[in-house]
């Protein structure tokens, strides 16, 4: 006879928890559910609620409205019942019959609460969030089997991070891997507990912050948990959550350092393997180039890529690594819910100074701006801001595909991100701009490239190289064949040229040799002074795996389009978190040479519009604390890396760091927070950074360190 269910909360998981109850064929059959409870009784809107669902869809059963606060799907009857003041335990359940309660407010997650459904007479508790107290905690297909029916009256789901992350733990150490200390990263879709706007969260100040414009650091208890269900993990594992703007879909970064000595390749095969046995259903597995909304509505609690982990581990390495697996938050973790409750196995049974001020310049150097796109815009932004135009540098032309001075103005002037510009912008004769009395001729690009624009007719000395197509040290030297004398990359260069990156290598300037130079990325920007500090200070870094999540940027697509190499990339940006391939880790070999072969890192793009964070997990050389880590960054923000690198110790979100000229501003609480007690070896840092306009600001330094040495 099918056993009476209850559920507590008809929210996004009470519903989808009904939802994935009919779409197993339970409902009736098996799963009998005979009321829901919520602070509505409303069963109209309930229906609607149910019918339609702006990430999943349209609800695949018939639903009807019988007799008052009354559901009717699939011709089962369900009551809508009224919450009580009193809390479970005033509920009707043995009035009802309940014997099973699915307990998914997220208000009775203790057991004491949650056992007031038993006080109302139901006989078993499910709590669909992690709980508190004497409970059991249950992840299916990693401990599901240890349930005692005897004496497990109140269970607890973990939460759905936990449900991802779990599995490939419990994999690694099936399998022998093992996991000496790991740190873990989930980059998680908001959900309905955060603000649309900035509101009040006096217990979580960043909590209360508007959710679909920010990156948002969160605690999160997740990864400890997986010590609860696998105890040989307990005091190994910690880590922190990063809210950012999509609906739905999260993913898991897990950097650990292994027991013995494998490889990424016999991870991957491993994981594999285990999606395909004992795994099955609880845990699969991609090697395609899948994004976020790929896995909207999939019933795993974990879906590992092996394409984003293979691709972001460093070559070579024994013990330490990093696996990335997706889940959806909602969907499969509310199948697993339903599983628990059914007994439904799933499973198939260098030093560096200072940065220096800028000295005089007898005459204003003519600068050339070629790409008057983003970064080009904030360059000349920067210019101005810095009191430079007219006085030290002579912009004297910008040049892009178009000419339109009018367009430009207007681009100039308003802003989405960074708001009004703040000087004087006129239209002058034919394709002339007027900044602050300063003319600028807006110059046609040229099909020939570089080598073919106007910079010796004009005067110009230095170009910044900012069109992004123009990375290699042969393209870029054409600015030099058509007459300026250097050339700055606002972007990662390629071949024979220096990266420069302020702070950290600038003084390796060489004026008589280095005529092409790249300002390398802004992550590389962001990451390099934090490795700088570490290395300056001797701390050292054995090896590290960066992650960074990355505003979208202008390269991306508003709707799902073309990107034949890189097939993510072409994915819609304002719904996606997107896994992408960065060099910004790597790079950091280049200005810090002696971290060459120890760094490599990856990126997830996210929906937000400008500011991204750098998340480095990292083993130290010496035994050391995070606390001393968060006192030698400290100082270093307010010495020799002042300017460049800053510090931060307040609640902030990712849309508080708009505008900010810094390189990197080094998140004291986020890392402090987010790190194993007692730890000697194994680190997290964060630390933010503005990729526009603080990157921006590191071209003008560069450009005015090289003019003056």
């Amino acid at each position: 006879m099918a056993v009476k269910i209850g559920i507590n909360g008809f929210g996004r998981i009470g519903r989808m928890v009904f939802q994935a109850i009919c779409d197993q064929g339970l409902l009736g059959s098996k799963l009998d559910v005979v009321g829901v409870v919520d602070m509505s009784t409303d069963a109209e809107y309930f229906a609607y609620q149910m019918k339609y669902d702006t990430v999943h869809g349209q609800f695949k059963h018939d639903v009807k409205v019988g007799e008052k606060d009354e559901l009717i799907v699939n011709g089962n009857k369900i009551k809508c019942i009224q919450a009580s003041r009193e809390g479970p335990k005033a509920l009707p359940w043995k009035d009802m019959g309940v014997k099973y309660v699915i307990e998914s407010t997220g208000l009775f997650v203790e057991y004491e609460k949650a056992a007031g459904h038993i006080e109302a007479g139901a006989e078993k508790v499910i709590i669909s969030a992690p709980g508190k107290g004497n409970l059991k905690t249950l992840v299916m297909g990693v401990n599901h089997t240890e349930y005692d029916k005897a004496n497990h009256h109140v269970v607890s789901n973990a939460s759905c991070t936990t449900n991802c992350l779990a599995p490939i733990c419990h994999v690694l150490l099936k399998e022998g891997v093992g996991i000496e200390k790991g740190l873990m990263t989930t980059i998680h879709a908001y959900t309905a507990t955060q603000k649309t706007v900035d509101g009040v969260s006096a217990k979580d100040w960043r909590g209360g912050r508007a959710a679909a414009c920010n990156i948002i650091p969160s605690a999160t208890g997740a990864a400890k948990a997986v010590g609860e269900v696998l105890p040989v993990t307990k005091g190994k594992l910690t880590g922190m959550a990063f809210r950012v703007p999509t609906p739905d879909v999260s993913v898991v970064d897990l950097t650990f350092t292994a027991e013995k000595d494998t490889s990424i390749e016999e991870i991957d095969k491993l994981l594999k393997a285990a999606t395909e046995s004992y795994m099955k259903g609880v845990l699969s597995y991609t090697d395609e180039e899948l994004v976020s909304m790929d896995f909207v509505h999939n019933k795993n609690s974990s879906i590992y890529d092996s394409k984003a982990t293979l691709q972001n581990n460093l070559p070579g390495e024994k013990r330490f690594f990093k696996v990335v697996s997706w889940y959806d938050n909602e969907w499969g973790y509310s199948n697993r819910v339903v599983d628990l409750l059914s007994a439904r196995n799933p499973l198939d049974s260098r030093p560096s100074a200072n940065l220096c001020p800028i000295v005089d310049i007898a005459m204003a150097v003519k600068i050339g701006i070629n790409g008057f796109g983003r970064i080009g815009r904030m360059v000349f932004q920067a210019i101005c801001d810095q009191g430079l135009l007219g006085s030290k540098l002579d912009v004297v032309g910008v040049v892009d595909m178009s000419t339109d001075a009018e367009y430009f103005a207007y681009q100039m002037k308003y802003d989405t991100v960074h708001g009004q510009f703040k000087h004087d912008v006129k239209v002058g004769e034919k394709d002339e701009l007027i900044v602050n009395g300063n003319k600028i001729k807006c110059i046609q690009a040229s099909r020939e490239g570089p080598k073919a624009l106007p910079w010796k007719d004009m005067g110009v000395k230095y170009v910044i190289e900012s069109t992004g197509l123009f990375v290699e040290y042969e393209k870029a030297a054409g600015h030099i064949e058509a007459g300026a004398e250097k050339v700055i990359i606002s972007a990662p260069g390629k071949g024979n040229l220096k990266t420069l990156v302020m702070g950290v290598n600038h003084t390796e300037y060489d004026k008589a040799n280095h005529h092409v130079v790249s300002n390398a990325s802004c992550t590389t920007n962001c990451l390099a002074p934090i490795c700088h500090v570490l290395l300056k200070e001797g701390v050292g870094i054995e090896k590290g795996l960066m992650t960074t999540i990355h505003a979208y940027t202008a390269t991306q697509k508003t709707v799902d389009g073309v990107s034949a190499k890189d097939w993510r990339g072409g994915r819609a940006a304002a719904c996606n978190i997107i896994p992408s391939a960065t060099g910004a880790a790597k790079a950091v070999g280049e200005v810090l040479p002696v971290t060459k072969g120890k760094l490599t890192g990856m990126a997830f793009r996210v929906p937000t519009p400008d500011v991204s964070v750098v998340d480095l997990t990292f083993t130290a050389e010496k035994d050391t604390s995070i606390e001393e880590i968060d006192k030698l960054l400290k100082a270093a923000t307010e010495s020799y890396m002042k300017g460049v690198l800053s510090y931060t110790d307040e609640e902030l979100v990712s849309m508080d760091f708009v505008h900010n000229k810094n390189s990197s501003i080094y998140d004291s609480k986020a890392t402090l927070q987010n790190n194993l007690p007692g730890e000697k070896r194994f680190f997290k840092v964060v630390s933010w950074y503005d990729n526009e306009w603080g990157y921006s600001n590191r071209v003008v330094d560069l450009l005015t360190h090289m003019i003056n040495a």
